[in-house]
């Protein structure tokens, strides 16, 4: 068996694969549907060497393929000492193919060209969420081995705005993405919040010992909208409410009090909360509240939006609140003597109840207790002292999220400790 391995090792090394090298270039990773191990950029002035190191000594063949794919592949002769191979006086703006027995590596040289102007456009489609930049210089183009033409993306440095959980606030940062070339003179990017300047970062000449050139436009105000919302429930911790949140979004057992708060870029922007029973929003109720606290008292879902808008565009953000069904049931004995915390105090077990009144009477018709919160519940305790062991009698009236109403009546035991 260690033969064996010993065997494959030295039929296939291990770390070793085949690569390209050329010479003073600036490499880029396509996407790896366009059939190319990379795309070399390389200043216009200079000659071109391509170098392939392979972990075989066979023969290694290399072709060039133009603007319309590796169909149009033409043999070239290279220059082979062992595992490795060069081609000389390449040719720029092409595609090579390098091939050993079955394996073979596909890539393109491109020439280097500098961005010479950089502006937004006057005129712009989709100025809420993409922002044209137009110029000179953009596009340094390469083809696919299918003949589809693409651009190296461009690295843009500008100014916006972004949410700061520390600062619970927006606040401005610098950031720089990779701008999607259209053709030479125009350029996508993410669109920009509040007032910047777009500096093209061109960082590719260090590849062969030149320095970065930065290409910087004009202030431009953005209008795009950008907003950032807050939902927060305040939960309740009465053991006798079955209060369990839904599996997503907020709410669970009646009243569902929640607080929401608004945050939006540009400041100036008008927002609003909208209220629905619907997901589409036919129906709403508007609330203009920066902060707004809210209790969802009947059953069902409510669609919460934040809509922020200017007079060029809008954004929004939308939060569920379900409220479940009512529930109300009420014991018949508890045990205040004697057991500290044990079955001490007589509680409704309860869920999405937001009307609730309770009387508590002796066998007299006395009235002992009377409370509205089903959250709490009674002591067994009448002018400050505990009342004796044995029959008691409650009427409640209640109604629940779901409108259901209740009218409950029965009678209390209340037990005494076999220590008392």
């Amino acid at each position: 068996m260690k033969n064996f391995l010993l065997i494959l090792l030295l039929l296939f090394p291990v770390g070793i694969s085949a690569q390209v090298n050329v010479d003073e270039a600036y490499c880029y990773s396509p996407a790896t549907s366009t059939g190319l191990s990379a795309v070399y950029v390389v200043r216009p002035e200079s000659s071109v060497t391509l170098r392939y190191t392979s972990y075989s000594t066979d023969e290694i063949s290399w072709y060039r393929f133009d603007q319309s794919g590796s169909s149009s592949q033409t043999e070239l002769l290279g220059t082979q000492s062992g595992n490795y191979s060069t081609l000389v006086s390449a040719e720029k703006d092409c595609g090579y193919i390098v091939k050993q027995n079955t394996e073979s590596v596909c890539f393109w040289v491109s020439s280097y060209q500098t961005v010479s102007s950089c502006a937004a456009a006057d005129e712009q489609d989709n100025i809420c969420e993409k922002l044209l930049l137009v110029g000179e210089g953009f596009a340094i183009p390469y083809y696919t081995v299918n003949g589809q033409v693409k651009y190296l993306p461009r690295r843009v440095s500008y100014d916006t705005y972004r949410w700061d959980d520390i600062s619970t606030d927006f606040n401005q940062f610098s950031t720089v993405v990779e701008g999607s070339v259209l053709s030479d003179g125009e350029m996508e990017i993410p669109v920009p919040y509040g007032t910047t300047s777009f500096t093209v970062i061109d960082s590719i000449p260090l590849a062969w010992g030149g320095s970065i050139v930065s290409t910087l436009s004009d202030a431009y105000v953005s209008s795009a909208v950008l907003i950032h919302a807050e939902a927060e429930q305040s939960l309740r911790g009465a053991l006798n409410e079955a209060a369990e949140q839904p599996t997503s979004g907020f709410g669970g057992s009646a009243p569902v009090e929640m607080t929401f708060t608004a945050y939006c870029i540009p400041r100036d922007s008008y927002y609003a909360w909208e209220f629905s029973s619907d997901e589409e929003f036919s129906d709403v109720d508007i609330f203009t509240d920066q902060q707004l606290s809210y209790a969802f008292k009947e059953e069902g879902t409510t669609y919460v939006r934040l809509h922020a808008y200017n007079d060029y565009c809008d954004k929004d953000t939308v939060f569920e609140i379900s409220v479940g069904e009512s529930k109300l049931e009420a014991p018949n004995v508890f045990s205040p003597y004697g057991s500290p915390g044990v079955n001490d105090e007589w509680k409704v077990a309860y869920k999405s109840i937001v009307e609730f009144k309770c009387w508590i009477f002796n066998r007299w018709g006395e009235q002992l207790y009377f409370y509205q919160d089903p959250a709490g519940g009674w002591d067994g305790y009448y002018h400050g002292k505990l009342v004796p062991p044995g029959v008691y009698y409650y009427v409640i009236e209640a109604r629940g999220a779901d409108n259901q109403k209740y009218k409950l009546k029965g009678h209390i035991n209340i037990l005494r400790s076999k220590n008392q």
